[in-house]
């Protein structure tokens, strides 16, 4: 059994994830659909005003962004009751992409993070989620975009477990705040309150 503080550590990984801090799979993978990566790529897609996906897509949708969430839940701690917070770091540094990418193909859709302010500079958001999360939206987005897709962007409020990676810096531990330093270097994403808007998942899922 994982004692308190291990627990900790494997929520605060799993902010970390949530909260657009390991590469995920809209920026690790290849688009594999040569037809639509051109125009999803150079930023061309927007919303349809007064087009929403279908009740079906809807929980297409929120059922991946459960999916990404659950299993690399399970897999850091996995890796933390059978080899300590180092190996679940681990986890998060080098296998969040793919786990990912997995989730994104077998649901048949694209999924990803992007944040308030940046920790990895990677998760900008897609071209037609970027009016949103200019607008600071804090409610689930639904929506059909000008090729067809339909589109989700879902809101990610601060936990309190969060803080520890997220809050003031001043109330963030050395050993963390070293190791945010180290991974990386252009962190924004800290001076966070608890229950303050942190960021998003977005997903695009293909009409076919």
């Amino acid at each position: 059994m994982m004692k308190c503080s291990e627990m900790i550590v494997v929520a605060w990984l799993v902010c970390l994830f949530a909260a657009a801090g390991c590469r995920d799979s809209s920026s690790a993978r290849k688009d594999t659909n040569d037809t639509r990566s051109k125009e999803n790529e150079v930023g061309s897609l927007v919303i349809v005003s007064g087009l929403q996906p279908t009740e079906e897509q809807q929980q297409a949708m929120l059922a991946a962004k459960e999916a990404l969430f659950q299993k690399l839940a399970g897999r850091l701690m996995q890796a933390m009751g059978e080899q300590g917070p180092a190996a679940a770091i681990a986890v998060c540094q080098k296998e969040a992409s793919k786990i990912a990418t997995e989730v994104g193909d077998e649901a048949g859709l694209r999924i990803g993070r992007t944040g308030v302010r940046l920790r990895n500079q990677d998760n900008q958001p897609p071209s037609w989620a970027k009016t949103l999360t200019d607008k600071r939206v804090d409610t689930p987005t639904f929506a059909k975009l000008s090729n067809g897709d339909a589109a989700a962007l879902l809101p990610i409020k601060l936990q309190g477990q969060c803080l520890m990676c997220h809050g003031p810096k001043e109330q963030i531990a050395p050993i963390i705040s070293d190791q945010l330093a180290n991974l990386y270097p252009d962190d924004q994403a800290t001076g966070f309150q608890e229950g303050e808007l942190r960021g998003w998942f977005w997903i695009q899922k293909p009409s076919g």
